[in-house]
Order: C-alpha cells, then structure tokens, then sequence
C-alpha cells in the first residue's frame, strides 16, 4: 500500500541504534567540547613525557646513525649513483652527451624513465630486492639443461638415428 501525498515516511525503522558520533563523545555543548579539548591535552602531555623518557633510554648511537634503509642493500665497491655539480657555472659548461631518447635534456640520464624502458642501468646490489634478480643470482645445479629435464646431449646419445637417413651403407638399394 503506497502513502498518502505528503505524508512523513521514516528513513529507517525506529529501532535503529543511533550513530556513535551521536554518543561517543557526546559534544553537543560548548562545556562538552572544552571538557573534550582539555581531556585530549592531558593525553598529549602523558604521551610526550613518556616518548621523551623512551628517548632518554635508548643509547645515543642508535639515535645518531643515519637511517637509509637502502644503503643495507649497496654493493661496497659500487661507483656513486650521480656526481654532482657544486657550481652553477659547472652546471652550465656540463659535457653531458645528449640522448635522443629522452624527452628532456638532463645531466642524469641513468634516471630518466627512457633508461628504464631500455634497462640501460643495472641493478647491482648486495642482495636482492626484486625477484627478477633470482635469476642467475646463484651458478646453476644442472649446466647442460639448465634444469629442463634431459639435455639434448642426452638425446642426440641415446636416439637410435640410423633409419632416418636416407641411403648409405645400411640402407637397402
């Protein structure tokens, strides 16, 4: 049955619970807002004592060394990613050759996405970081099938290839 023109149909059933933001907490007046505000502050200045103790704890070494993660992972003997220039008269009497294929023209061109479309930087590192560097990590288990089955050293030895030529000493004439 359809209600009538203009009558008031409810959004939802009225036992419906009423949305937490209506509840927790209830800020409704101006004093519940500055209770809420207050309450938060003595929180913070809780938290910040106790990170500032934390702090005071752990040895100053573990505080003052640089926190590059990827520098676990440089080769020891790796050349530097860029040289910089210090000047801007470096800068402007660079001899950076010019790549076509980048769309700028850039003194790093090892960075450029057209250097990554060609793979024309390797990825040299202590240990790996993407899974296309499992491949040719370790030396292989089998060297003549690389791990395929049986070799074809294996098939050319074991195949008995004599009825396949065609004349010769065996074949009949």
């Amino acid at each position: 049955m359809a209600a009538p023109a203009g009558a008031h149909i409810p959004a939802g059933p009225a036992w419906k619970a009423k949305p937490l933001r209506f509840i927790e907490p209830p800020l409704v007046t101006s004093q519940d807002c500055m209770g809420h505000v207050q309450k938060l502050k003595k929180e913070y200045a809780h938290a910040v004592l106790t990170a500032r103790s934390a702090i005071e704890r752990t040895p100053k070494e573990a505080l003052e060394n640089p926190k590059r993660y990827l520098e676990h992972f440089t080769k020891e003997d790796a050349p530097p990613v860029s040289d910089e220039h210090k000047y801007t008269f470096d800068r402007v009497n660079d001899d950076t050759p010019y790549s076509q294929y980048d769309k700028r023209d850039t003194f790093h061109t090892k960075h450029t996405e057209a250097a990554r479309k060609k793979c024309n930087v390797p990825l040299i590192t202590r240990k790996q970081l993407r899974t296309s560097q499992n491949y040719g990590w370790l030396p292989s288990i089998d060297i003549p099938n690389n791990g395929f089955g049986r070799s074809s050293i294996f098939l050319d030895s074991a195949m008995d290839k004599s009825h396949l030529r065609v004349g010769g000493p065996w074949s009949a004439r």
